[in-house]
């Protein structure tokens, strides 16, 4: 069992570096054995690897992981300050070193009231915008809130990218299940004008309701498409004066977004200690509550907070969200691994790979420390997959024969009681069997091709139904174990600096190439100005 302690600041770091070490030293041979052999010599395994979180099961019993190693790894969590990570963002402390500000998003679900570090109580905030979406969103869904002309809406186009889209789009989708009969829910993310052809054609523009999601109402990619469905709608007969009928915006900047001509009453506010991709719980949720409406949408919060309570009080050795982030560290110095798997056996679940690409890399795909230094040891495993069984007639070749090892997450749903049908059982027999047949392989054929090695590594989550309060346990789960695995590394899982980088250099090359008077600057690599040169002869 974990000692649990908080070290004093100036001796984080040097603790850090030589208990990275010793763990480092340890992987090398921790990792040799087989799974098969660890499941043999190790009779309480499974119970101390299965850990139960909310309406979740985690099953790490099939990881290359020796018990014998925990105890390493627990050490580490210590001396690399997890736990006081751990109790700083529950204090909504600054944590996010590099923007002055605290990752509060546990505030957005909490049924206590929580108070930001320095700057007094936000749950009065919280809990008004959440009525205030309440009652907005009924009055569409009941067709009280009705277009320009009179009609009611049946069509909901959110705008947003990045984590203001892809929370919205995965939940929406997992839960169409429970989702209003009468209203439509479309995305538009891409800035691609395919991407607007495509959604348009099913629209009508007196019926149709757009949200804008933009904190700083200053995202390129959302802004542009907002003015094009802004021009779309006058010319489709809206007049100027009635666009607030069909708009409403979640941002931090009111004054933009009433000048973009929205009305104060379908302006939602997002907090500075919000972050985009841990915005979900916020009102950037607006197109999930009006697809589910506010008593499944209040499910949802109360999933993820029966994760964040787990996590606030377990301790790390039934801890599913730091133990998930332990697992993933020392399969990266045991095995090597710089991929990490997530395979859901459920269509719903289809976009979870990629809500929990946005996630994890662009948390913790980070290079430097904390302090600022260069970091010697991987950081954000590159995280990929495709729903089962899909997946399973593509890449699952290469994980079960493929030289490098790369982990995989099971997320299974277990089905309602009752007699399963034949492609229910299926659907969870391929689930199971995947896991079993990495673990197991094949070795009795003579044929060298035929042959699979096994002993790789998984993980089953289970989720006891596919609801709104075991959808939000599940997205709760990842959320802590990426900010686990960021205080293990001692990285800032809470900025984004690359994708800032990305947006500048854009911002010149667009200008560039809308002006061919201009001349490419002489410090240009000569790849770019070759192609900037190709485009404007086209």
């Amino acid at each position: 069992m974990s000692a649990e302690r908080v070290l004093p600041d100036g001796e984080v770091r040097t603790a850090f570096q030589e208990s990275l070490a010793a763990l480092r030293e340890r992987a090398r041979t921790g990792g040799a054995c087989t799974i098969m052999e660890l499941f043999a010599r190790e009779p309480e395994r499974l119970a101390r690897l299965t850990l139960e979180c909310g309406p979740l099961s985690v099953d790490l019993s099939r990881q290359r992981l020796p018990l014998a190693e925990l105890a390493s790894l627990f050490a580490h969590a210590d001396a690399a300050g997890w736990q006081a990570g751990r109790e700083r963002m529950f204090a909504g402390e600054t944590i996010n070193i590099t923007e002055h500000r605290a990752a509060f998003h546990v505030a957005l679900r909490a049924s206590n009231p929580m108070t930001l570090a320095g700057d007094g109580e936000v749950t009065s905030e919280v809990r008004e915008t959440l009525q205030r979406m309440r009652e907005w969103s009924a009055a569409v869904r009941d067709g009280r809130h009705r277009g320009a002309g009179g009609e009611r809406i049946t069509d909901i186009l959110a705008i947003g990218i990045g984590g203001s889209a892809l929370g919205p789009k995965l939940t929406c989708e997992a839960l169409a299940s429970c989702a209003h009969p009468d209203l439509r829910i479309h995305f538009l993310a891409n800035i691609d004008p395919a991407a607007w052809q495509s959604v348009r054609q099913v629209l009508k523009c007196r019926s149709t309701l757009a949200i804008i999601s933009s904190k700083t109402w200053s995202t390129a990619e959302t802004i542009a498409n907002a003015t094009t469905v802004r021009e779309w709608l006058i010319a489709g007969g809206i007049p100027p004066a009635e666009l607030h009928r069909h708009f409403a915006g979640v941002t931090t900047r009111a004054d933009r977004a009433l000048e973009f001509g929205l009305a104060h009453s379908a302006l939602f506010p997002l907090a500075d200690w919000v972050g985009g991709r841990y915005s979900l719980w916020s009102a950037i949720g607006l197109p999930l509550m009006l697809a589910i409406g506010a008593d499944a949408f209040d499910e949802l919060l109360a999933g993820a907070r029966s994760v964040d309570e787990h996590f606030r009080t377990a301790p790390i050795e039934r801890n599913a969200p730091a133990m998930l982030a332990l697992v993933s560290l020392w399969n990266s110095l045991a095995l090597g691994s710089q991929t990490e798997a997530v395979i859901p056996y459920s269509a719903a679940l289809r976009r979870l790979p990629a809500y929990l690409q946005q996630l994890q890399m662009e948390s913790n795909g980070k290079s430097v420390d904390i302090d600022g230094a260069t970091v010697d040891y991987p950081t954000g495993a590159v995280i990929w997959g495709e729903p089962g069984t899909d997946a399973q007639h593509s890449f699952f070749q290469a994980l079960h024969q493929g030289p490098a090892i790369q982990p995989v997450d099971f997320v299974l749903v277990a089905p309602a009681p009752g007699p399963l049908s034949q492609a229910g059982v299926m659907l969870l027999a391929n689930g199971l069997a995947q896991a079993e047949a990495l673990l197991r392989g094949d070795h009795e054929s003579d044929d060298p091709h035929r042959r699979c090695p096994g002993n790789r590594p998984s993980t089953t989550i289970l989720l006891d139904a596919l609801t709104p309060r075991s959808l939000g346990a599940l997205l709760a789960l990842y959320e802590h174990k990426t900010a686990s695995l960021g205080w293990m590394l001692r990285i800032n899982s809470f900025d984004q600096w690359g994708v800032e980088l990305g947006k500048r250099v854009a911002l010149g090359i667009g200008a560039l190439l809308a002006d061919p008077a201009l001349a490419l600057p002489a410090d240009m690599d000569p790849s770019t100005s070759a192609l900037i040169a190709r485009l404007r002869r086209r």
